[in-house]
C-alpha cells in the first residue's frame, strides 16, 4: 500500500524526541569522572539495563531518572551527587524535541489520525504533548511490557483499523515497534546521508524509510502527485 492509504499514523516517541541526545548529554559528566569511563553505547546500553531493573521499583519518571542516575555512579565506583541525581531526573521531561517534528507533525495531522506510541518506561508524556503544536488523536502509554492491548484500545477508540495505521518507528534498539512484524512499517534513521524521499522505495510502505520526519512529509507531498 502506498502511505497515503493509511488513514493513521503510530509515531513511537523517539521519532520526535532525541532520547539518545537527552540521556548521553546527562549522563557523560559522571562516566567522565569514573577510572573506566563509558563510551556512548555503553552509557546508552547501562540506561536501558538500568531503567528494565527500576521500571516496577518507583512510581514516577523523575524518580525513575534519580535512582538510575546514582545506581549508575555506585556501578562505576563514582560517589554520586545529589544535585546531579535530582537533576538528571527531572531532565527527560525537556529532552530536545527534534527540529523538523513540530512542522512535520502539523503538515502530517491535515492527513492522518496521530497516535503517539510511549516507551514503556520513565518517561512524562505531558512534557512532550505540551511542547508540540498537534493534538495527538491517541496516546498509547503501556501499563506493562504487553502494550498491544492498549494500542487495541486506542484504534478503537478512535476507529481506525489496525490495518489502517502506518507504524513509524526510530532506529533505537528499544523502540516499541521492533517487536511487532506483522504489518507494513516505516523506519526514521537520522542518520542517513541520502534520505529516500525521491524514490520509489519511499513511495512503498514495505520499504518505507527516511532521513527525518520532514522527509517523510515531503515523501507523502509526492505520493498524492503521483
Amino acid at each position: 500500500m502506498k502511505m497515503t492509504h493509511y488513514q493513521a499514523l503510530g509515531l513511537s516517541y523517539a521519532t520526535l524526541v532525541d532520547r539518545e541526545r537527552g540521556i548521553l548529554e546527562g549522563l557523560r559528566p559522571l562516566a567522565a569522572q569514573a577510572a573506566h569511563p563509558l563510551d556512548d553505547p555503553q552509557l546508552l546500553e547501562s540506561y536501558r539495563h538500568l531503567t528494565r531493573q527500576l521500571a516496577h521499583q518507583v512510581n514516577s519518571p523523575s524518580a525513575l531518572h534519580g535512582q538510575l542516575y546514582q545506581r549508575l555512579a555506585h556501578q562505576l565506583l563514582v560517589v554520586p551527587d545529589w544535585d546531579a541525581s535530582v537533576a538528571f531526573g527531572s531532565a527527560a521531561e525537556q529532552w530536545p524535541i527534534y527540529e523538523d517534528a513540530p512542522g512535520a507533525l502539523q503538515y502530517l495531522s491535515k492527513f492522518y489520525r496521530l497516535i503517539l506510541i510511549a516507551p514503556r518506561h520513565g518517561i512524562e508524556i505531558e512534557s512532550l504533548t505540551r511542547r508540540l503544536p498537534v493534538t495527538f488523536d491517541a496516546v498509547v502509554e503501556p501499563a506493562d511490557d504487553d502494550w498491544r492491548p492498549a494500542l487495541t484500545q486506542a484504534l478503537q477508540a478512535i476507529e481506525v483499523p489496525r490495518v489502517g495505521m502506518l507504524p513509524i518507528r526510530s532506529s533505537e534498539p528499544d523502540d516499541p515497534w521492533n517487536s511487532l512484524v506483522d504489518f507494513p512499517i516505516c523506519t526514521l534513521r537520522r542518520a542517513q546521508a541520502q534520505p529516500w524521499n525521491l524514490t520509489h522505495s519511499a513511495l512503498d510502505a514495505k520499504r518505507c524509510e527516511y532521513a527525518s520526519l520532514a522527509d517523510m512529509a515531503h515523501a507523502h507531498q509526492w505520493a498524492l502527485r503521483a
